[in-house]
This record gives C-alpha cells, sequence and structure tokens, in this order.
C-alpha cells in the first residue's frame, strides 16, 4: 500500500483555467473535477439563487461573473445550459466577441454534437462536446459520480485525444458518438432514465391506493432484480402477465386503472404492446396467447367492455384465464383486484436493497441510482449571455430576457441570442440525463 502524502490539487501546477457558463447541477460538477485533476477553475456565472449555492458548495472562492466575463478569463470553458438554449448562447458569445482564437469550448448538452459550436469555431475556439450519461443532484455526490462514468465524446477528429483526455481525467470512460447520431444517442439515455422515474413514479402512486403502506420498501427489491436482470439478459429477463400471455389478467389490470388511476392507462397499454412485441420476438411470448393479449390492449385502448369481461372472467376464484379471447360478458371482478401473480424471474442473484433509494442515492448494486434524468435537467434561472451594453440579448426560456446591461438598462432580443440559463439536465440531466 502506498503511503506517500497525495499533494493538495491546490497545491498542484494548474494546467488549464477553468471557466462555467451556466452554474445548474453538471457545470459546477465537472469543474470541481477537472480541479481534481490540476486544473484550476476560476470564474462561474450564474444568476439564480440556487446556482450561487450550487456554485458556492462545489467551486468555493471562485468568483461569480457574467458569461463574457467567464470568457475572458478561461482557457477551457463549460457551456452547461439546457440544450435549447445552446445555440444562441454559442452565437451571442461569438458575435460579441467574447470568444477567443485557441479557447477550448466544451459543451455538455447530449443532443448536440461538436457543430453547435461552429460560430465559436468560425472565431477560432476548440469545439469540444462532452455529454456525461449520468443525472446530477447539484450536490458534491456529483463529483463522486463521475468515477466511471460514460461520456458521449464528440469532437473534431483532431481533437478528438484532447476530449477523450478530458474526460478521463475527470474519472469518466469516453464513449465516441458521431455527429449525426447524437439525438439517437440522447433519446436512448432519455428513454432509459427519465422515463423510469415516471414508471416508478406511478407504481408509488398505485401502491399506496391499493393499501401498501411501504411502497417504497415493496418495491427496491423487486426494481433492484428487474434492472439487474435487464442489463444481465436484456429481452430474456421479461416477466409478469404480458410475456405470459395472461390476457385476463391485463384486462384485470386495465379495469382497475380505469376506476382508480385513469392518467395511467395510456402509459401502461404502451409499455404492455412494446413489451408483447418483445417477449413475441424473442420467443417468451406464445403466437396462440399473443392474439387474445393484443386484442385486450386493443379494447382496453377503445374502452370497450371487453376488457371489463375478461378482467371479471379472471377474477372469480377457480375459473381458470380462458385463452380463447376475452369474454364480451361476465361478472364483474370482486373488491380485492386481480389474481396475483409470480414475482419476476432472475437470471442472478440480484444484491438486496434497503428499498429505493430517494433521489440522488447511489443504486446498492454499485451503479448509480436513477433520478431526474441522466445528464437532463430543467434550467432554474434566467439566461443571461454576457453580451456588453446594447447587445441584443437573448431570449430566455421563461420568456425574460437578461442582457447584462449595467443600470437595468433593457437590450433588444433578438431570435438567435438565445441567453445563459441554468442546467444541463442533462442529463444529464440527464439531468444530464438522463440528460
Amino acid at each position: 500500500m502506498n503511503t506517500t502524502p497525495q499533494p493538495d490539487p491546490k497545491d498542484r501546477p494548474a494546467r488549464l483555467t477553468v471557466g462555467v457558463v451556466g452554474a445548474g447541477r453538471v457545470g459546477p460538477a465537472l469543474a470541481a473535477s477537472l480541479q481534481l485533476a490540476g486544473h484550476r477553475p476560476v470564474a462561474v456565472s450564474g444568476v439564480s439563487d440556487a446556482s450561487r449555492r450550487r456554485a458556492a458548495a462545489l467551486l468555493p472562492d471562485v468568483p461569480l461573473m457574467t458569461p463574457a466575463e467567464v470568457l475572458q478569463r478561461a482557457e477551457l470553458v463549460l457551456l452547461t445550459v439546457p440544450d435549447d438554449a445552446l445555440p444562441g448562447l454559442v452565437t451571442g458569445l461569438a458575435e460579441t466577441g467574447a470568444v477567443r482564437p485557441g479557447q477550448l469550448l466544451v459543451h455538455t448538452s447530449g443532443r448536440y454534437g461538436a457543430r453547435v459550436l461552429d460560430p465559436a469555431l468560425r472565431v477560432g475556439a476548440l469545439p469540444l462536446a462532452l455529454h456525461p450519461a449520468m443525472t446530477f443532484t447539484g450536490t458534491p455526490v456529483d463529483v463522486q459520480r463521475l468515477a466511471g462514468c460514460s461520456f458521449g465524446v464528440t469532437a473534431p477528429e483532431e481533437l478528438r485525444l484532447a476530449a477523450e483526455a478530458l474526460v478521463i481525467e475527470m474519472g469518466g470512460e469516453p464513449e465516441w458518438i458521431a455527429e449525426d447520431r447524437r439525438p439517437l444517442y440522447h433519446a436512448a439515455l432519455a428513454l432509459g432514465s427519465n422515463h423510469l422515474i415516471t414508471l416508478v413514479a406511478q407504481s408509488l402512486e398505485l401502491l399506496r391506493t391499493a393499501g401498501v403502506t411501504a411502497p417504497d420498501r415493496m418495491l427496491g427489491p423487486l426494481l433492484g432484480a428487474s434492472l439487474d436482470n435487464a442489463l444481465r439478459s436484456g429481452d430474456a429477463a421479461l416477466t409478469g402477465p404480458v410475456a405470459r400471455g395472461d390476457a385476463g389478467t391485463v384486462a384485470a389490470h386495465i379495469t382497475e386503472l380505469r376506476e382508480h388511476a385513469p392518467q395511467a392507462v395510456a402509459g401502461y397499454l404502451a409499455m404492455a404492446r412494446a413489451t408483447a412485441d418483445r417477449a413475441l420476438d424473442h420467443g417468451l411470448l406464445k403466437p396462440e396467447l399473443a392474439e387474445d393479449l393484443l386484442g385486450v390492449l386493443a379494447d382496453g385502448a377503445d374502452g370497450s367492455a371487453a376488457a371489463t369481461g375478461a378482467a371479471g372472467a379472471a377474477g372469480i376464484p377457480g375459473v381458470p384465464e380462458t385463452t380463447g379471447g376475452p369474454e364480451t360478458t361476465g361478472a364483474p371482478e370482486p373488491p380485492g383486484g386481480p389474481e396475483p401473480t409470480d414475482g419476476p424471474e432472475t437470471t442472478g442473484a440480484p444484491e438486496p436493497t434497503d428499498g429505493p433509494e430517494p433521489p440522488g442515492g447511489p443504486d446498492p448494486n454499485g451503479r448509480p441510482g436513477p433520478q431526474a434524468s441522466p445528464g437532463t435537467e430543467a434550467p432554474d434561472e434566467t439566461p443571461d449571455t454576457g453580451a456588453p451594453e446594447g447587445t441584443p440579448g437573448a431570449q430566455a426560456p421563461n420568456g425574460t430576457t437578461d442582457t447584462g446591461a449595467p443600470d437595468g438598462t433593457p437590450g433588444a432580443q433578438t431570435p438567435d441570442a438565445t441567453p445563459d440559463t441554468e442546467g444541463p439536465d442533462g442529463t444529464a440531466g440527464t439531468d444530464g440525463g438522463a440528460r
């Protein structure tokens, strides 16, 4: 074991000065991580109280400045703003002369590659797209979670090694993403991370409605095992009434959801159809059962009585579920809900959990726990392009504009000068995240 004292990061010779434009959840965490690698954060921009608190917690003693001042001080600038704000921000900074030749300009949007930085490239900047496939909390735990985190990297070929080196310095793992595949890459992360939160939250609500006093404790081990099985085995891990072709049970689910949680019906039907398709393709769902199941799902989408009839047949004790199609008539399901189904099949022994982690907590299996979006986050402040007085400001997402002009002098709004907003989420989050 090496017992040699390690130098304090503050005592290391700094290689690059680092600035952050957009003190959302992502920017300060990445800058703090770069600081551990020997770089020196010198300036951060943030408008809202929340952004100032984040900057103070993760980057103490780093002054708050306008975006233009951040670019003036830093050799490496992190543009950590929401996806929709990024193009206008880059254009505004380039047109106002804030971008310097030779300056490394890094954005963390999952949606965009390096081309969104073309306005800065034309004035001599070096464009990099480094998207952490992680969700962020805005707390120091984010820095720890970057260890082993994959980054979607897109950059000009001549800057590829520099981009990958920065990711490695932050403790991440670079994954090269082609420019034209960035939107698909980001959609995949949003589907897996952002939508997972919605599904879990709906499940928690339904369990409470069903009378479960500790739904988080009930779901924790189940979801942990399901996630582990899915990552290990993909479609082979599918189980439950849809994969088995239990049309009567699915009909009972739809009936109960229509009565107690009608807002969840559309999502249930969509996921059930997608699950049925994958189970069929993988050979888990027998074709002769799939017809009845798909009929129930179609009837459920129409809100017809067919699903209710099948649910009634499924809920009568001692009556086996039929496989010849949902019945159009039958006794309504007795109080107590649909009959129970088997628990998820496992393809490997998952590690036990103590229940689902609250937002921001780690996964018991060593993986980061789900949060609002790997890397995706909503802006929490009105942006600022940092343009000098008289320069048109960017339109903020909330309809207000901050031109950075002194003494409250209003600036003119322009369609492409989108201001510096908080984010991402991007994550992201998705807040990134997911951003």
